[in-house]
């Protein structure tokens, strides 16, 4: 059974729409303030019932709405039991979680709102999620750091194959958190500041928060076929491991490759998951010049800002849109890469125009998990 994906939902720094945040990505825009500009939930979900959405939720939500819409989801005749929904997730709570015990120690525990306490749950976006789709097939969250948008593609698509739902939306999203964001900065892992430089440059000293989210519309081919739908694209393999290192990293992609039935070069490009780490670029450099060596490769964080395991999502998207379009995304600014990456063939400066039929997208978390997927071009 070939997953096809017939529908993309992106919002992201650079702006709301996947078409639109393409278009920026591929002149080498980069992203101004981490936020999401001009971002009205009600624009897509109505104003009615979102008072006690968190922002990962609406931003979630939103894109569920988008990558919807194009697909013709909701009259494609599926029944509430055949639609699932499943999302990747780790950070996006803590907002929720911090603002709710200040309330409780500001005002004191019988004065909180209990509506908000929903939002300290882990897995409330997937659930505003199959609430407002009436979605009753299949709830799930996967948490595993920077990897769990990639490991819910991968769980996400044997259920499909299983029968146990027709149709997901699966993705992941991430709203803007000064906690999430000043509790990175303190362990070195994140900047706040506006110095300092992208993935695989020399000098680079971290990565800074952005928010974002993305949704795909996942269901079988022969049934999208049936309802008249054109696939965007195929997931043609994934993979994942737990592993420090490049070798995790390493075994990851492997999979995906052995399981989408290619060679690694077949590969059209590689969308890493760099983000100005100074050890994690390195060890995933390593990783992707070892295997796909001269297959280019881009860095999509460089544009939109790392949004932690949302990025996955959108680097999902971006592989979609890479493959429609026949454009890679650049890397901006890349003046001077750092030589552990002289292997590498970066796509610098501006798109690169090419036949891109077989994006590797690429995730990794300093925990351990890797993982891995393969978006082919639809025949």
């Amino acid at each position: 059974m070939r997953i096809v994906i017939t529908g993309v939902g992106l919002l992201s720094s650079l702006g709301i729409g996947a078409n639109s945040v393409f278009e920026r990505m591929t002149a080498g825009d980069t992203s101004k303030s981490g936020e999401i500009p001009s971002f009205d939930a009600t624009t897509f979900l109505g104003d009615r019932g979102l008072r006690h959405f968190d922002r990962t939720a609406l931003v979630l939500a939103s894109a569920a709405r988008l990558a919807a819409e194009q697909s013709d989801l909701e009259k494609a005749g599926y029944s509430p039991e055949e639609i699932g929904v499943v999302v990747g997730a780790t950070h996006g709570s803590i907002q929720a979680i911090t603002e709710f015990d200040q309330e409780a120690v500001r005002e004191g525990p019988n004065y909180v709102n209990p509506q908000d306490f929903a939002n300290t749950v882990i897995s409330q976006p997937a659930s505003r999620v199959s609430v407002i789709f009436n979605a009753t097939g299949l709830n799930t969250t996967i948490a595993t750091g920077g990897a769990s948008a990639l490991d819910a593609l991968a769980y996400g698509m044997t259920m499909l194959r299983l029968g146990r739902v027709s149709t997901l939306l699966c993705g992941s999203a991430l709203g803007t958190s000064s906690e999430i964001e000043g509790s990175y900065a303190k362990a070195g892992k994140m900047i706040i500041s506006s110095n300092g430089v992208g993935p695989f440059a020399a000098g680079r000293k971290g990565p800074k928060l952005g928010e974002g989210g993305a949704m795909l519309v996942l269901e079988g081919e022969e049934r999208a076929r049936s309802r008249g739908v054109r696939p965007l694209g195929i997931v043609s393999g994934v993979g994942s491991f737990f592993g420090n290192g490049a070798a995790g990293m390493m075994r990851a992609m492997k999979e995906a490759v052995q399981q989408a039935e290619l060679t690694p070069d077949q590969i059209s490009c590689v969308v890493s998951f760099a983000s100005g780490s100074l050890h994690g670029d390195c060890e995933e450099g390593q990783a992707i010049s070892e295997l796909f060596p001269g297959v280019p490769v881009t860095a999509p964080k460089s544009q939109t800002r790392d949004c932690l395991e949302a990025s996955g999502a959108i680097h999902m998207a971006v592989s979609v849109l890479s493959i429609q379009s026949g454009k890679i995304t650049p890397i901006p600014g890349l003046d001077t890469v750092d030589s552990a990456f002289s292997r590498l063939d970066l796509v610098r400066g501006r798109a690169r125009s090419a036949s891109v039929k077989h994006v590797l997208v690429n995730a990794r978390d300093d925990s351990g998990h890797n993982a891995a997927a393969i978006i082919s071009a639809a025949s």
